[in-house]
């Protein structure tokens, strides 16, 4: 019987997430041919198809996660934002600091608005200041507003450019990328876990010393597979996008900022309130209702000259909804949902002005 084949570590999913950590693993174990790396991934390229891609491609500061609600999120998202920078820089990855403006256009919302700046303390996310209306206006002439936030650490990143250059790398350094390769089952051991996979021309089946199961919308189907009692549970949440040409009026011409509304509370239905927020604190705290940062305008990059710059492309959203599968990439919302939403910050688009842009199904944890 012809020995089974062993790999060091396997990484399940080659999103940017599953990307990232072969990278990262593969700067500690690229020397070392007893410990091989595999990256298993159900499509047939490595090119962020599914949320990597299919997403604002904001780069956040930190300040939206309190410390007691969210520890990890609170620090990992504060450390992130340099080391992507950094990254980004040392490997030519198209990004750039736009800044962010959180914009509050009533006394209501400018209690909302305080929160995110306790936050922002809470987290030492630097440069984190208040700004006038005159000043908002500085930053970004056609955004209407009485104060706001203003983030320099927030900027924006060509997602696919990003999972690109990290699949790579990682390539260079020794990493295997099996694409077209679907997990279809995973039986744990003692000392290695047995992985099927069904690829192209059949299945074929090895045994791995490590797994990280990085599966994104599908990581609780393969935590089901390594236990079936695994109480993790996805929900699904559809994100959709419109996109203007800022060219295309002087009123509508935004400079380059991220500019975002204030976070709000929702019902579990959806319904936006309009409560005080020390009420909706208290019902945050007891999980019966949830928050927002709402449909918000950011730039994109355009490929000009052999060479990405801030375009003049913005897109608009993302508005969310429940899709009928994790598969479900329908566009739902009309463009007046769009433009009700960003009419209080930013009154100058219209209806005309707007198409369509994509959609994405972010994979988020039941309950988290």
């Amino acid at each position: 019987m012809a020995k089974m084949e062993e790999i060091f570590i396997t990484v399940i999913g080659a999103g940017a997430v599953g990307c990232a950590i072969a990278y990262e693993l593969s700067k500690y174990f690229s020397d070392e041919k007893s410990k091989e790396i595999v990256v298993v991934e159900k499509n047939e390229q490595v090119n962020g198809e599914n949320q990597s891609s299919r997403n604002s491609g904001v780069i956040h500061a930190g300040i939206y996660y309190p410390k007691d609600f969210g520890p990890l999120k609170s620090k990992f998202c504060v450390e992130g934002n340099k080391l992507l920078y950094n990254f980004c820089s040392k490997y030519d990855v198209p990004c750039k600091k736009t800044g962010k403006l959180i914009v509050a256009v009533s006394k209501l919302e400018e209690e909302y608005l305080e929160d995110v700046y306790k936050i922002a303390v809470e987290n030492q996310v630097t440069g984190v200041r208040y700004a006038s209306r005159e000043e908002i206006k500085k930053f970004e002439p056609n955004v209407d507003g009485i104060s706001a936030l203003y983030v320099p650490a927030s900027g924006i990143v060509e997602p696919t450019c990003l999972v690109s250059r990290l699949h790579k790398i990682a390539e260079e350094n020794g990493v295997i990328f099996l694409t077209g390769s679907r997990v279809v089952r995973v039986e744990p051991d003692c000392d290695f876990s047995y992985i099927g996979i069904q690829t192209r021309t059949g299945t074929e089946r090895f045994r791995t010393r490590f797994l990280i199961n990085s599966a994104g919308l599908y990581s609780d189907e393969v935590a089901k597979m390594i236990n079936p009692e695994s109480p993790y549970e996805m929900e699904p949440v559809k994100g959709e996008w419109a996109k203007f040409y800022s060219t295309r009026r002087p009123d509508i011409m935004i400079n380059g900022l991220n500019v975002y509304p204030v976070p709000s509370g929702y019902t579990t239905d959806g319904v936006k309130l309009n409560i005080p927020f020390k009420e909706f604190y208290k019902l945050f705290k007891e999980n019966k209702v949830t928050r927002s940062v709402g449909v918000h305008l950011s730039p994109t990059f355009s490929l000009e000259g052999g060479r990405y710059v801030i375009g003049n492309t913005i897109i608009v959203g993302p508005a969310y909804s429940k899709p009928e599968s994790k598969e479900d990439y329908t566009h739902l919302k009309k463009e007046k949902h769009f433009i009700d939403n960003v009419a209080p910050f930013f009154p100058n688009l219209k209806l005309e002005d707007l198409s369509l842009h994509q959609t994405g199904i972010r994979a988020k944890l039941k309950n988290h």
